[in-house]
């Protein structure tokens, strides 16, 4: 179905400068498409021979992304693939379907079901009454009224700008590290589910990577270098109940999927006076691509705040508003 389907869609949109097509299918042919899949089951899982077999789909026809659409009467299915880390399924559909369809997926592949009715009124509230023209229409929208900033550029070029921007120091307040090594071998791969990023974020453990875990459940590896010169390790063991996270981060083992309990492994570490950041609040929606190969992109929304470290201007990344507000303070 892969080769075919642009041909056999009952629609079919692109948009060539984002490499995106956009197909409305039918009922029969959504269920070509999906077979071999575990999507068949309806637990939005995609096996590596169907996910790869989609990839080179959309190579050969020189696209990076996908949205499928098909049903025709009380709800609608989206499916959308992306053979680049560039842009995160889960994150996109949210983008498309905001607030009413259940979002399932990983770091290629994502689909929704939506009410029919709901969509229509979305439409209408655009003056658009074909689906694949409103899909299209925010995709563009996604692509177009969104700031990318690739951390590497960005840090050498604005420079100057970086340093006029307002100082601040985190506030004496706990955080827990992770060293990987603690938990399994140097080298096996984990897989990180944390409240940034759904998709999850992948991490090789080694003796100088540790994971870090803030006061709300954010997680992010950090290398040994930076933790000691910003942090004071303790052996306190973390309590999650006495931490009362908004969201305790999932950690599994690849390719086994095995579950790994982190708040076991936890101690709690504590900021150093020394090396700031400099921050600003975003006013648009923005996505960060930090310095080095490998790494999954940061999103902000309007009132997070993207964070600079002053030691190192490459290192750029974004601190959700509510958690930046509590754990940093101006520096006067």
């Amino acid at each position: 179905m892969g080769q075919n389907i642009l041909e056999q869609a009952e629609i079919c949109s692109r948009n060539e400068q984002e490499n995106l097509v956009a197909v409305q299918i039918s009922e029969e042919r959504a269920t070509e498409f999906l077979r071999g899949s575990e999507s068949e089951k309806d637990n939005a899982v995609w096996n590596t021979a169907w996910l790869e077999e989609k990839k080179a789909f959309l190579r050969e026809t020189g696209n990076h992304f996908l949205l499928a659409v098909w049903g025709e009467h009380e709800e609608k299915c989206l499916l959308f693939l992306s053979d680049t880390k560039r842009v995160r399924p889960l994150e996109f559909l949210d983008y498309l379907i905001p607030d009413f369809g259940l979002i399932r997926g990983d770091v290629f592949c994502a689909s929704v079901r939506v009410s029919s009715v709901i969509l229509k009124l979305q439409m209408e509230e655009h003056g658009i009454g074909h689906t694949i023209d409103y899909l299209m229409e925010k995709a563009e929208s996604y692509f177009r009224d969104c700031v990318w900033i690739d951390a590497a550029e960005y840090g050498r070029d604005h420079a100057e700008e970086i340093r006029r921007m307002e100082y601040y120091r985190k506030k004496r307040v706990a955080w827990a590290y992770v060293k990987t090594i603690d938990m399994v071998p140097a080298g096996k791969k984990l897989w990180l589910r944390s409240l940034e990023n759904e998709s999850g974020l992948e991490v090789t453990a080694a003796p100088d990577t540790y994971i870090m875990i803030g006061c709300k459940g954010e997680v992010y590896d950090i290398r040994q270098k930076k933790f000691d010169a910003s942090y004071e390790m303790t052996q306190e063991p973390l309590d999650m109940f006495e931490q009362m996270m908004d969201f305790w981060p999932e950690l599994q083992t690849l390719p086994e999927q095995e579950f790994l309990s982190i708040d076991e492994y936890a101690h709690l570490c504590y900021p150093k006076k020394g090396a700031g950041i400099y921050a600003c609040r975003l006013e648009k929606r923005t996505k960060i691509f930090p310095a080095g190969e490998g790494h999954e992109y940061f999103l902000g929304r309007p009132g997070d705040y993207m964070a600079v470290r002053s030691d190192d201007l490459t290192d750029i990344y974004v601190i959700r508003g509510d958690i930046f507000e509590q754990t940093y303070e101006l520096q006067e």
